[in-house]
């Protein structure tokens, strides 16, 4: 038993991407994750923040290609400080508290690891027991992925939902 092979257990590859939006400071954060291998999904540090307005188009694509940057990559996450949230230092917030209160979380995530089926989720405020969740395809336009999700986000933000 000199070379034990060490067997570490599998880590769902099922990308996400975490999307804040804020009216009040104009802005949309694509924040990519990576997955630990206690399979804890936590962003990663480069976050992509953009002006609004952008189009459908814009969004999807960004939003796209922010998703494919998930990976697996090991962290200890017991030394993190909130300070050190990426998308929060990222944006135009002086404060978490301002941050959570100002910009809205949506994620995007594959539904299964086949990633084939894109789910679009958003919270109303950071408490809230119910969420809006919208359902499309990896593969369908980029225009049509921007739209929904500015659709999800949108009935986060009113608490109305549009066709």
């Amino acid at each position: 038993m000199l070379f034990k092979k060490l067997h570490r257990q599998k880590v769902a590859e099922v990308k996400r991407l975490n999307i804040y939006i804020s009216d009040k400071f104009h802005q949309i954060i694509f924040a990519p994750t990576h997955n630990n291998f206690a399979g804890i999904n936590y962003e990663q540090e480069e976050c992509f923040a953009h002006d609004l307005p952008m189009s459908e188009s814009e969004i999807g694509q960004s939003a796209i290609n922010c998703w494919n940057l998930f990976s697996i990559k090991d962290k200890n996450l017991r030394d993190n400080k909130r300070s050190d949230w990426p998308a929060f230092k990222k944006s135009k917030a002086k404060t978490i508290r301002s941050f959570e209160f100002d910009y809205i979380r949506l994620s995007l995530r594959g539904e299964s690891e086949s990633n084939i089926i894109l789910i679009i989720e958003g919270l109303p405020n950071k408490d809230s027991d119910l969420s809006v969740t919208s359902v499309i395809s990896a593969y369908t336009e980029k225009i049509n992925i921007g739209d929904r999700i500015l659709k999800v986000y949108e009935a986060c933000r009113t608490g109305k939902l549009t066709n």
